[in-house]
């Protein structure tokens, strides 16, 4: 007679369903909805910089909201289905208020943009312009509200549920919009102290809020406090992003008191992205390695394919690509209408 052999299953790992493209999407149209909130704020107000950070703004919000919906599409695992969120729309739900609000966004800058540009070349004032502004701005609330609330709805997800995630998302891209302005304003002096001011705010009430979540006494604050405990991967990214944040408040500080040469604007913006960055990775895809039903971790490592490295270089790839193409446009559209 042959031995009876009992294979005991413990735990079986979870697939990670919100892949690196879901990174890139949150990276993108946080800037994005952020540059078009400032930008709708410099349309109204009489500051004198006002049309050159309206530029800039609506430039990086076009082009940033140019690719996050192309991320946030390749990351649905049946692409050819997203027509459903208009056909059985779900009011209830979280994701057919993001279908609706993506396109209405990408209409009105892609627009306002036009307009802008238009009217600098034809030295024609268009009254229209502060009404699309204001329209695009609702849409870029109703975006932020959608890309926060869709995650931390999730009870499931401990690290998740929490008010603190949409905030710490939402600060984050501010202080990202305010590093690449920075940069796109260099050579103006009152406008980088401006910025640079601006940064210390936003990364001292990013740590203030983060320091909050971490210690409150919630589940998720729970959550984060054990997996600081056991969890190596989330800790390692825990210490990169204080790290990250702490050299980024030393240069913004800096930089509020001295002028900064060009390569070391250029650090720190690559510097204050990169946290944003981080911050996204480490509760999207950390936070996914945390189990549901099980006490097994849910180990992930970075694909080289379509739906890892070669995701994330793509779409910053694709940003690079359209900021030149669409400046490339904007200078022939300049000199066509200088020759008329």
């Amino acid at each position: 007679m042959s031995p009876m052999i009992i294979d005991e299953v413990l735990a079986q790992p979870q697939d990670i369903t919100w892949l690196p493209w879901a990174v890139q999407y949150f990276f993108f149209i946080g800037i994005a909805s952020c540059a078009v909130l400032l930008a709708c704020a410099a349309r109204w107000s009489q500051h004198r910089y006002r049309e050159a950070f309206e530029r800039i703004c609506l430039f990086l919000a076009l082009t940033c909201g140019i690719v996050a919906p192309l991320a946030l599409t390749a990351d649905l695992h049946q692409t050819a289905r997203f027509w459903h969120f208009y056909a059985w729309p779900t009011p209830w739900s979280w994701m057919p208020w993001g279908a609706l609000f993506l396109p209405l966004f990408t209409v009105f800058v892609g627009l306002w943009f036009l307009l802008f540009h238009l009217r600098v070349v034809t030295e024609r004032f268009t009254p229209l312009m502060r009404w699309i502004a204001l329209a695009a701005a609702l849409t870029a609330v109703g975006l932020l509200l959608y890309t926060g609330r869709e995650v931390s709805v999730v009870q499931a997800r401990p690290i998740w549920f929490s008010y603190g995630y949409p905030l710490v998302m939402f600060i984050s891209a501010i202080s990202a919009l305010l590093a690449l302005l920075s940069l796109a304003l260099h050579k103006h002096r009152y406008c980088g102290k401006l910025l640079a001011k601006g940064q210390v705010v936003t990364l001292l009430l990013l740590g203030a809020v983060a320091l909050v979540w971490l210690l409150g006494d919630t589940l998720s604050g729970e959550a984060l406090r054990q997996q600081w405990r056991l969890a190596t991967d989330i800790r390692f990214y825990m210490l990169v992003m204080m790290t990250l944040w702490g050299v980024v408040v030393v240069l913004a500080l800096a930089a509020n008191r001295y002028d900064f040469p060009l390569s070391l604007t250029l650090a720190s913006t690559l510097l204050v992205a990169a946290l944003c960055w981080t911050l996204r990775w480490a509760l999207l895809i950390g936070g996914q390695t945390v189990p549901k039903y099980n006490a097994l971790i849910n180990d992930y490592h970075l694909p080289p394919g379509t739906d890892g490295l070669l995701a994330i270089i793509g779409t910053f790839g694709l940003w690079f690509a359209l900021m030149i193409t669409i400046r490339e446009c904007v200078n022939w559209l300049s000199r066509r209408f200088r020759h008329v």
